[in-house]
C-alpha cells in the first residue's frame, strides 16, 4: 500500500481542478450504461489503485464468476449494475442477489474474497438495497458486503485518486475550467435561459431529496425572479414539462394527451383554486407543442394578463414535480432518475428563436 507522501493526490489539488474532474465523471455517468459504465468504473478504480486493481471478463459458459473487478491486495470483489435505459429497483435487487450467489459458488470466502461491493449507476443508495447488503452479509459469515452509488464512487475518486494514474485515464483539465462551477448547465444553443433553467433543476432536486433549507432558499430566489421576468420562466417551465412528458411517454407511464389528472392533482403542491384556473393552460401549452393538432383539448390563452402568466408558471412548476412523482410511482424508476432524464431532455431539445 503506497504511503501518502509518496505520490501527488487529487484531493490536494485546488477546488477548481477537483470540480472539473467531478463534472467529467457526472457527464460520463449519464451517457453510459451496461458494459460502457463497467469500463468507466474500471478507469476510476485504476486511477485509485493502479495495477492492484484487475478488471475481469466474461469467458464462455463460466461467465464472470460473479465478479466484474477485483482488488488483489485487499481481496475485494466488485459487481457492477447499470441497465439501459432505466434503473429499476426490483431488477437491481434481483441482480444483487444473483451476483452474490454466483460469487459464493465460485470463490472461497474469506480466503479468496473478504469484501464484496455492489456498484450501481445511480445518484444515491436506496434503503432497500442497503438493507439487502446487510442481509447478504449476515447470510455469509466471513465477508463484508457494501453498496456503492455514483455518489460513493465519486467520493472515492476525489479522496484517493493519484494524479499520475488519473492523468493516464482521464487526461488533464484545461485552465479555462477554473471558473467552472460544479453544477449542471444548459447549452447556449437551446435558447433556454441558462440561469433560470439551472435554478429550476436545483429546486426540483432539493424538493425530491428533502433538502428543506436549500429548497426554501431556492424557492425564495425563484419567486423573486419570477416576478421580475415571468416570460422567461414560462419558457423554462414549459420546457421542463415537455421533458417530463417525454420521460413518461418513453417509460410507458402515461401520454401527454391523456394524463392521470387526479393523481397529478394529488401530487401537485398548489391550491385547488390555482389548479382550476390554470391547469388547462399549464398542461396544454407543452402538450400542444409536442402533439400539435393531435392534442384533443382547447388550450386557454394567456394574452397580456401578467397575473395569469405568473399563475400558469407556478402551476407548471408544480406539475413538473407531480409528473416526476407519478411517473416514478407507475414505473418503479426512482424520482431522482426521472428528474435526471427530464433534465437531459431539457438541455437537448432545441428552442427556436421564433
Amino acid at each position: 500500500m503506497p504511503r501518502k507522501a509518496d505520490f501527488d493526490w487529487l484531493e490536494d489539488r485546488p477546488e477548481w481542478i477537483k470540480n472539473a474532474y467531478r463534472l467529467k465523471l457526472e457527464v460520463e455517468y449519464r451517457r453510459t450504461s451496461g458494459t460502457a459504465f463497467q469500463l468507466l468504473f474500471d478507469r476510476v478504480m485504476r486511477s485509485i489503485h493502479g495495477d492492484d486493481y484487475s478488471a475481469t471478463a466474461t469467458y464462455g459458459s463460466e461467465g464472470d464468476l460473479g465478479s466484474d473487478g477485483f482488488l488483489k491486495s485487499r481481496k475485494v470483489s466488485f459487481a457492477v449494475y447499470s441497465p439501459s435505459p432505466y434503473f429499476k429497483l426490483k431488477e437491481a435487487r434481483k441482480k444483487m442477489r444473483d451476483d452474490f450467489s454466483r460469487l459464493r459458488e465460485c470463490w472461497e470466502i474469506p480466503k479468496q474474497v473478504k469484501q464484496w461491493i455492489f456498484v450501481i449507476n445511480y445518484p444515491g443508495s436506496h434503503p432497500s438495497l442497503l438493507a439487502l447488503a446487510e442481509e447478504l452479509q449476515d447470510s455469509c459469515p466471513g465477508i463484508q458486503v457494501f453498496l456503492w452509488s455514483r455518489y460513493d464512487l465519486t467520493q472515492q475518486f476525489l479522496a484517493y485518486a493519484r494524479m499520475d494514474l488519473l492523468l493516464a485515464e482521464f487526461g488533464a483539465v484545461e485552465r479555462q475550467t477554473r471558473e467552472l462551477a460544479p453544477v449542471n448547465f444548459v447549452p447556449e444553443d437551446t435558447q433556454l435561459p441558462s440561469e433560470e433553467a439551472t435554478l429550476a433543476y436545483r429546486r426540483l432536486a432539493a424538493r425530491i431529496s428533502c433538502q428543506r433549507d436549500d429548497y426554501k432558499r431556492l424557492t425564495d430566489e425563484w419567486l423573486e425572479r419570477l416576478g421580475q421576468n415571468p416570460f422567461s420562466w414560462l419558457m423554462v417551465h414549459t420546457q421542463f414539462l415537455i421533458g417530463v412528458m417525454a420521460v413518461a411517454t418513453f417509460s410507458d407511464a402515461f401520454l401527454p394527451a391523456a394524463p392521470p389528472v387526479s393523481r397529478l392533482k394529488f401530487e401537485a403542491p398548489v391550491t385547488d383554486l390555482a389548479w382550476r384556473r390554470h391547469f388547462a393552460t399549464a398542461w396544454g401549452i407543452p402538450a400542444r407543442i409536442i402533439l400539435e393538432e393531435d392534442y384533443p383539448k382547447k388550450v386557454p390563452a394567456i394574452g397580456e394578463d401578467l397575473e395569469k402568466l405568473a399563475g400558469v408558471c407556478i402551476v407548471q412548476d408544480a406539475l413538473t414535480l407531480a409528473a416526476i412523482r407519478v411517473t416514478s410511482r407507475i414505473t418503479g424508476i426512482w424520482e431522482t432518475e426521472v428528474l435526471e432524464e427530464t433534465w437531459n431532455h431539457v438541455t437537448e431539445i432545441k428552442i427556436h428563436d421564433e
